[in-house]
């Protein structure tokens, strides 16, 4: 329970990241979350992959070497994936819950996510993208694992406190960015805060992809959506 207490306080700080965007251009702000986007994805194959890369990498060292007389030193190789490998464990106990295996999977689907709302919907979506996935979906987890006692009938890993807290917190956390930020509305602040609290909550509901992905894009898609109807 401490483990994904601290999780979802540190997924919770991610809110903070709304602060330089408002600052961006457009174009600036593509480039830095593809270029986030790609750098990892190059760390997801670096660690989630390491079994396989490990062995590519010490194949192809060890016929260097032995095309060259040399001696292929696998004690060292050994020691040292040892020591990478304890590194790595500590860092998934932390983070991850049990069970979860990637470790930089999720942030791919969050950079991912933020880059294709960015391309279709525009800036002006993407602050409620982040609000609904860094404080809404937290609220959701926590609320859930300290009060959920009846679960939603279309996925029973999720409950009606989890959705309840998350469109609270996405609603009030919400308002007060307006209140700061009143030139960001996309519409009534009010309207906006419920919407974005509604919507969130639905998506996450929702037992289809990852909510680091589904949360920011299909919030923002539903917030379009409300604004041309």
């Amino acid at each position: 329970m401490v483990n994904e207490l601290s999780r979802k306080l540190l997924h919770g700080t991610g809110i903070f990241i709304v602060l330089p965007i408002i600052y961006l251009t457009e174009v600036q702000l593509m480039q830095i979350l593809a270029f986030l986007t790609a750098g990892v994805l190059v760390l997801h194959w670096y660690i989630d992959f390491r079994h396989i890369r490990r062995k590519r990498i010490n194949d192809s060292v060890r016929s260097i070497l032995e095309t060259f007389g040399e001696r292929y030193d696998e004690l060292s190789e050994k020691e040292y994936e040892k020591f990478e490998e304890d590194f790595f464990q500590s860092i998934k106990k932390e983070f991850l819950r049990d069970g979860e295996q990637a470790i930089f999977l999720p942030t791919i689907y969050f950079f991912s996510s933020l880059l294709f709302t960015l391309v279709f919907f525009g800036k002006g979506y993407l602050f409620f993208g982040i609000i609904a996935l860094t404080m809404g979906d937290s609220a959701a987890a926590l609320a859930g694992k300290y009060f959920g006692r009846h679960k939603l009938f279309w996925n029973r890993e999720k409950s009606i406190e989890g959705m309840v807290g998350f469109a609270v917190v996405t609603f009030a956390v919400t308002l007060v960015f307006l209140a700061i930020f009143p030139q960001l509305a996309l519409f009534a602040p009010i309207k906006l805060a419920i919407s974005t609290g509604v919507f969130g909550s639905i998506i996450e509901s929702l037992p289809v992809l990852d909510d680091n992905f589904s949360i920011p894009l299909f919030t923002s898609l539903a917030l379009y959506i409300s604004t041309i109807i």
